[in-house]
């Protein structure tokens, strides 16, 4: 029974979500909260897009080659050198 109650409520959960995400098609609609640390590489990354303006932090998403989104912090260096050469390319 207990099994039961936690499918629908994650069930439910994920329609709520999927709901919320619906909402801002128009642009970016995700907020970062953390920022990826290491270093990523840009080869590896196929496009990035900044986040809403109202987001606390600004952040930018970078997409990876695997559909990895990653939170990072467009004042660090490297970066600003991933953003440069998607940019470019």
């Amino acid at each position: 029974m207990f099994s039961r109650s936690l499918l629908l409520l994650l069930l439910g959960l994920s329609c709520l979500q999927s709901f919320t995400m619906a909402q801002n098609a128009n642009g970016a609609g995700l907020c970062c909260f953390e920022f990826h640390k290491n270093p990523f590489p840009a080869a590896n990354v196929v496009s990035y897009e900044e986040t809403r303006s109202d987001c606390t932090l600004p952040g930018v998403i970078l997409t990876t080659k695997r559909g990895f989104r990653i939170c990072a912090d467009p004042e660090v260096d490297w970066v600003q050198q991933v953003i440069k050469s998607k940019t470019t390319a």
